[in-house]
């Protein structure tokens, strides 16, 4: 211990006498780090944060899988409430199968005006089968989970406890008026426990038998349906009980259930994974993670760059101390005690710079984050710079100074005691080779810049190709907003009446060309329904489908400029006791009705008995994803159905986020205690939907040019060393007659060779990324633009920074150099 004690202030004294050497090596090193740590935080946010619930190895969450259908996301779904009953009540591998919904919209009146809080239903088996425990309170029993509407108790978060409450110790027993319905608070979640999902946290959770006050209208009898995939479950194993055997247990269930229940059922089956893999929902955990995967390959590549200007650094300053080491070895060093004390410099200098890769990281992580859109910022998971974040940055500084400072160290040692002592210099210049390790490390430079440079500029390419996706709808004339009179205690007729008196006033307002309702935001797709073509429900590839269904207004594809491309739309005739009717989109008609107009066809819903007839077909628009392929989708008018929550489109005449606010006074001159939740353009809406490409796409631009920038001050670096090191040497060429213009082709030649060939390499490593990150971009992996624009881009910076010392070589003294000589 005293030796180390006495390395580390050796070391410390050192770094004293060389102050730039050790500003330049940290702050290369800490932006490498901080920049590591910002990605590995997110990383750890989305999938490593354990979940805080008892035996988490324990839980399992079961999901349905359908061999016709599957979501944009992939084959793996939700599960039906009677489904996870009759799995609940038969299976032979759980202790306890609990259930829970997706995050759901409500309003809540805790202060003076209504607000809008997430909420999940679960069943009343839920805290007991994950294992929390209440920090107030109790939480929900069986007992809470029986008759529909009979229990309105609410546990709510930690977070909404602090946030709202203030940490009141008297918070339960408080009552909680939920969409119009008194609760009653009877307990608070621990803190950091927010369900089962690493992105959004809801502010509370309800029992599943009071989805009446919960859901929308629309979709309460979804409760009771067979296809209505709903919930996920959670389900502790008996002891004893592999994941195998379980999931043989509930694949044999879910014949049964296919037996039993056919037509609902066909062709359904279950899949299991570990419930802490459940946390993102199976495909977009999947897309997720590829994404961040290619964030931590990029800043690793960061990293790397760093490592090698440092090590590039020590083996520059390893030639002015070969006196200091050449001495050390004549008084009796040990070849070990030298490496030992030139790697503790080394890992000093790593963890220096991972203190203040701590901060670049601080930063970045705020920088990121204050990207996120509107809806994202109340209940979207922050991440935080806890204890795994601060083991990652010690291993993380730890391993960079091994790395940078091993290879140095060992050079440094070797130092011929000799040479050394009489003339280091001659020496020096002598021992130079053409290519030694240090214009190794400037080819593995500019090789991983360029990869980085090149996947940046394809991400760039790809997000701007996105936004230039023609959705298929207006997107710079119209406004949306949801409107919600079931949260204020509207139902049926009233609803319904509400919906025709503010469709009245917004569509007579000045400005505004035209509005209407519908179900569905622009690019949130909304639910799939399962139809059945007439005369065709014995065909099992047609029958069942689920296609993506939205319920509709008058003037909804005027006012979205979605063209009719057959038939017509809907009018005001097309009401409730009407004939039911639909207008399906032109992928969906060429699906079902090839080579034959799909006009007066007729389908049904699942939940129906009588077919509805084919009025129109309309354009195909992008539903989901801006990326999306052509998918079938069908429209029906919402007066034909029972709705209490509908978005509301308005098309203006001009500035139409000018109209947000005065539409907003229009309706609550109606009723101003009816909630209107995320007004916004459309236009704002697909920005939001491409946050994550954008996101992406700017943080590789930013690490891309800060992997090309520390490459090219590696690079100057080492051609600046190598112009001293050659002083004489160039001196003596302009004595024998070599002209200015020649030095400077000769400097520029050496420079540039080494940047070509780790052109070439960087080119190769490029190509073979692309392969990999293919499925993540819109457009072509192997953009040319790309790939050229970046090895452009690179040897024009690289030669900028060959310049400088060629430029200073050429201007040498021939007399001075001499003199020195």
């Amino acid at each position: 211990m005293e030796r180390l004690w006495k390395d580390i202030r050796f070391a410390l004294r050192t770094f004293r006498r060389s102050p730039a050497f050790t500003a330049a090596a940290v702050l290369s090193l800490a932006l490498g780090i901080g920049v590591n740590t910002a990605i590995f935080t997110l990383i750890n946010t989305l999938f490593l944060n354990p979940l805080p619930v008892d035996r988490a190895s324990e839980l399992v969450a079961v999901y349905t899988t359908d061999a016709k259908n599957s979501s944009p996301f992939g084959n793996v779904l939700q599960v039906s409430f009677p489904n996870y009953k009759d799995y609940r009540d038969t299976n032979t591998v759980f202790t306890g199968l609990a259930a829970y919904s997706f995050p759901l919209g409500v309003s809540a009146s805790i202060g003076e005006a209504p607000e809008q809080l997430f909420c999940e239903l679960v069943t009343g088996n839920y805290f007991q089968v994950l294992g929390v425990r209440p920090v107030r309170g109790r939480l929900f029993g069986p007992e809470d989970d029986q008759v529909p509407g009979a229990s309105p108790v609410i546990v709510i978060s930690h977070s909404l406890w602090q946030r709202r409450f203030g940490g009141s110790n008297d918070v339960v027993g408080r009552p909680l008026t939920v969409n119009g319905t008194p609760f009653t608070i009877i307990g608070v979640g621990p803190a950091g426990f927010h369900g089962v999902n690493s992105l959004f946290g809801p502010d509370g959770w309800v029992p599943t038998m009071m989805y009446g006050q919960v859901l929308p209208a629309q979709f309460r009898t979804w409760m009771n349906e067979r296809r209505a995939l709903v919930f996920t479950l959670a389900g502790r194993l008996e002891p004893g009980t592999t994941i195998d055997q379980a999931r043989a247990n509930l694949v044999s269930i879910a014949k049964s259930l296919e037996q039993t229940y056919p037509q609902p059922n066909e062709g359904r089956s279950t899949a299991l994974r570990p419930l802490t893999e459940a946390t993102i929902f199976p495909g977009v955990r999947d897309g997720l993670r590829a994404g961040t995967a290619v964030l931590m390959a990029i800043v690793s590549l960061v990293l790397l760059i760093a490592c090698a200007n440092v090590a590039n650094l020590l083996l520059a300053r390893a030639t002015n101390r070969r006196p200091e080491i050449a001495v050390r070895l004549a008084l009796g060093a040990s070849r070990t005690r030298l490496i030992r004390q030139l790697m503790t410099e080394s890992l000093l200098l790593g963890l220096m710079s991972g203190v203040l890769g701590l901060v670049v990281a601080f930063w970045t992580r705020n920088v990121i984050w204050s990207t996120r859109p509107p809806f994202f910022a109340q209940n979207f998971v922050d991440p935080q710079l806890d204890g795994r974040v601060l083991l990652f940055v010690l291993a993380v500084s730890i391993g960079t100074g091994l790395l940078f400072g091993l290879v140095p160290a060992l050079a440094s040692s070797r130092a011929d005691v000799v040479s050394a002592i009489k003339d280091q210099s001659r020496a020096a210049g002598r021992r130079r080779r053409r290519f030694g390790l240090g214009n190794l490390l400037i080819v593995g430079q500019v090789a991983l810049s360029l990869v980085a440079l090149i996947t940046a500029a394809l991400f760039l390419r790809s997000s701007r190709s996105a936004s230039q996706i023609d959705p298929g709808f207006d997107t710079d004339h119209v406004a949306v907003m949801l409107v919600t009179p079931g949260q204020a205690g509207y139902d049926g007729d009233r609803a319904q009446q509400f919906f025709k008196d503010v469709l009245a006033r917004v569509s007579a307002m000045p400005g505004v060309r035209s509005a209407s309702w519908a179900v569905n935001l622009p690019l949130f797709g909304g639910f799939s329904r399962s139809i059945f073509i007439e005369g065709r429900e014995q065909d099992k590839q047609m029958a069942g489908v689920l296609t993506l269904a939205n319920a509709v207004d008058v003037g909804y594809f005027e006012t979205t400029s979605i063209a009719i491309l057959q038939g017509r739309g809907f009018t005001e005739a097309d009401r409730a006791g009407s004939m039911p009717v639909a207008v399906v989109n032109d992928t969906m008609a060429r699906k079902y009705w090839p080579n034959e107009s799909a006009i007066g066809k007729r389908f049904r819903f699942y939940t129906e008995s009588n077919y509805r007839e084919i009025v129109g077909v309309a354009e195909t628009v992008k539903y989901v994803t801006l990326g999306e392929a052509p998918q079938a989708a069908v429209y029906f008018p919402f007066r034909q159905s029972e709705n209490d929550a509908m978005v509301l489109y308005v098309r203006a005449a001009a500035d139409v986020a000018a109209m947000l606010g005065p539409v907003q006074r229009e309706i609550r001159h109606i009723d101003p205690n009816v909630p209107i939740q995320n007004p916004q353009r459309v236009r704002d809406v697909i920005d939001q939907s491409l946050w994550t490409v954008k996101l992406a796409a700017g943080l590789l631009g930013v690490f891309g040019i800060l992997a090309l920038a520390l490459a090219c001050v590696g690079l100057y670096g080492v051609m600046a060393y190598s112009v001293g090191q050659r002083t004489q040497e160039i001196g003596l060429r302009m004595a024998l007659g070599a002209a200015p213009g020649q030095v400077l082709r000769l400097v520029l030649q050496q420079g540039l060779s080494l940047v070509i060939v780790g052109v070439v390499l960087g080119l190769a490593g490029a190509f073979g990324v692309s392969r990999l990150i293919q499925s993540l971009l819109f457009g072509s992996a192997y953009d040319p633009l790309s790939f050229i624009a970046a090895s452009i881009a690179l040897v024009v910076v690289a030669a900028a920074a060959c310049f400088l010392p060629a430029r200073r070589a050429s201007r040498v003294d021939p007399l001075v150099a001499l003199r020195e000589a």
